[in-house]
């Protein structure tokens, strides 16, 4: 597959007294268009920094960054925002939905970020929500609220989709339906996926799976196939 994102060498190390602390150290990965990549590790590890120097939510102290060959980590403020505006999408353990809009509403939101026309039927369909779309954010489960969000990303079409715990607040049943709502954004979409994630189970949803400790990444794994997520062990 081609690739979307290059990381080389990179560093983001912090400054205590005398001592320099890597959160990353020499972190070197490339991410394919269309692909699922899971970041995996234990509390700690680096990967939720890795995931915010990738998207550019922070600064890397040294190394690069490269979007389709762009080396965007020497982009000031002003133009990381507009990039991360056009390419990026975001998904957290908080769901961030505006409560006086029902789920149309906030995935239009989203769609009204991006730079192209999206099907907003089609997306909410996509994350299984279509007898919802009328419902408001009160009138919702946790599961659904954060497909809502899911959704509200998707609709602004980013090039990459960075997940950061998505299912970290939800019990198995749930978790496991918002993972489907992903791996169907992908097919569908062709939406590549970063999850970061310290559950092992969800490492197997994806095609490759990076386990970090220490600001490093120790292990790459390439999944002979994807398992559906209904069937992933959890915890």
């Amino acid at each position: 597959m081609e690739n979307l994102i290059e990381i080389k060498k990179v560093y983001k190390t912090y400054k205590l007294g005398s001592i320099d602390n890597h959160a990353l150290n020499d972190i070197n990965l490339n991410i394919s268009k269309g692909e699922i990549l899971v970041i995996l590790g234990p509390s700690g590890s680096g990967k939720t920094t890795l995931l915010n120097v990738i998207s550019g939510l922070d600064k890397i102290s040294k190394g690069q960054i490269l979007y389709e060959n762009k080396d965007i980590s020497k982009y000031r403020d002003y133009r990381m925002t507009k990039f991360r505006k056009k390419n990026l999408g975001f998904i957290f353990q908080t769901y961030n939905l505006l409560e006086h809009l029902n789920v149309y509403e906030n995935v239009l939101v989203g769609s009204n970020l991006g730079h192209n026309k999206a099907d907003i039927n089609q997306i909410i369909e996509t994350v299984g929500l279509s007898r919802h779309k009328k419902k408001y954010m009160h009138e919702l489960s946790g599961g659904e609220q954060q497909r809502v969000s899911i959704a509200r990303a998707l609709a602004k079409q980013p090039k990459v989709m960075f997940c950061d715990e998505p299912t970290g607040a939800l019990d198995e049943k749930t978790g496991k339906i918002v993972l489907e709502s992903l791996v169907k954004a992908n097919e569908k979409l062709k939406t590549t996926m970063v999850i970061v994630t310290h559950n092992p189970g969800i490492a197997m949803i994806g095609d490759r799976v990076i386990k970090m400790n220490s600001g490093r990444i120790i292990e790459e794994i390439k999944n002979k196939t994807r398992m559906n997520p209904k069937d992933i062990p959890w915890g």
